[in-house]
């Protein structure tokens, strides 16, 4: 079920991005290039996250009829993710992905490139000087949406992703991945510093599993 930010399943499909086409002209009052505003928005955004080191956060995914709530939480290059039965823990270097359903933990190396919220959490606001090209497409209203393109020859296989911000707190609010044409719509549905030590993977809670690993 985690895969479904990496386009390699049937997931995906039928969203709708959090703007739509009739509202993507720039309307910010100030004259600054939007090339340079899109680059300052994704700033902010980032030096939030990097600000508070551990955190956590609440979403919603939201794929055609199919709506999964999930949290994560991070500590330094360490995180712990939830989404409706299924757990990852990482280290930094290898992921833990965890199916409580069929009993499996799939281990793979971490994704260091990936920008997806699922799949690389620590990093999935960390835009800039990343393989990603900004576009502003809109601000107002204390808002604003940038879309993010994988630049030629880049290691991100992905699509393009969309990242709407409250600009006045450079937070952000929702993110649409898309990958040629099929979405996948993330709403952030709350920040805050962690308040509880991080969950790390302890393999004995897990007697019983299969392990299938990948590296």
């Amino acid at each position: 079920m985690l895969a479904l930010l990496t386009g390699t399943n049937g997931f995906a499909a039928g969203i709708r991005p959090a703007e739509t086409p009739a509202d993507m002209s720039v309307e910010r009052a100030a004259a600054q290039p939007a090339a340079d505003r899109a680059a300052e928005i994704l700033d902010g955004l980032s030096a939030g996250f990097r600000s508070m080191k551990n955190y956590g956060v609440a979403f919603t995914v939201t794929a055609g009829e199919l709506i999964t709530r999930g949290n994560y939480a991070v500590g330094g290059e360490s995180y712990y993710l939830t989404l409706g039965d299924a757990e990852v823990f990482s280290d930094g270097k290898l992921r833990y992905e965890v199916d409580n359903r069929r009993r499996e933990i799939t281990v793979s190396d971490v994704d260091l490139l990936s920008r997806n919220i699922l799949n690389n959490p620590v990093h999935a606001f960390d835009f800039l000087g990343s393989e990603y090209a900004p576009e502003l497409l809109w601000e107002r209203d204390g808002r604003a949406a940038v879309r993010l393109t994988p630049t030629a020859g880049s290691g991100p296989s992905a699509g393009s992703i969309t990242v709407m911000v409250s600009t006045p707190a450079m937070q952000p609010l929702s993110l649409t991945y898309d990958y040629d044409g099929e979405q996948v719509g993330v709403a952030v549905d709350g920040v805050a510093p962690l308040s509880a030590p991080l969950k790390v993977f302890d393999k004995k809670a897990y007697a019983g599993y299969e392990f299938i690993d990948f590296r």
